[in-house]
């Protein structure tokens, strides 16, 4: 384990923790909010299981694509998903980071879920996982760009919560 502090962002999502649980582990509502602001979903495959996997891709922009790799490790249903997370090619081979190739090969991300009346907290916390000292240190000086990403994904899945609510 890396000395390296994780990177964690909350929000507050004005729904209950069965619908935001939900729309956090199924494809069809997954493909609506999921990735960085701006971002197109063009694959989800997933299996969603402890050992399982989630094989995804998006669109960063038009012809520019990303791939990502999640496995699951630990499932509490509407309590806490633990995975770990990599970048991948389209057959989920592990890969660098496409824009930043000392960026850690995997990440150690859990995601709570927390009710708050009716109200659900959601802490997500990510660490670097297997990592050598200069991925904990693109990590550690990345923390900005982290939150930003995050943000805009965040605001996208609130936007979509306001629609099902």
């Amino acid at each position: 384990m890396s000395n390296v502090k994780p990177f964690t962002v909350t929000r507050v999502f004005n729904a209950p923790v069965e619908l935001v649980y939900k729309v956090n582990t199924e494809v069809e509502h997954l493909k609506k909010w999921f990735g960085p602001a701006g971002t197109k979903v063009i694959q989800f495959k997933m299996n969603f299981k402890v050992g399982g996997i989630n094989l995804y891709g998006l669109e960063i922009m038009p012809g520019v694509e990303m791939w990502g790799k999640q496995t699951y490790v630990e499932i509490v249903p509407n309590q806490k998903i633990v995975l770990i997370q990599s970048f991948s090619d389209k057959d989920g081979n592990i890969t660098t980071h496409p824009m930043s190739p000392t960026w850690p090969k995997e990440m150690l991300s859990t995601t709570t879920f927390e009710a708050e009346g009716k109200q659900t907290r959601v802490p997500i916390s990510w660490h670097p996982h297997n990592s050598d000292a200069v991925g904990e240190n693109t990590f550690d000086t990345s923390r900005e760009s982290m939150t930003g990403g995050f943000k805009g994904m965040m605001d996208t899945l609130e936007t979509y919560l306001g629609g099902l609510v």
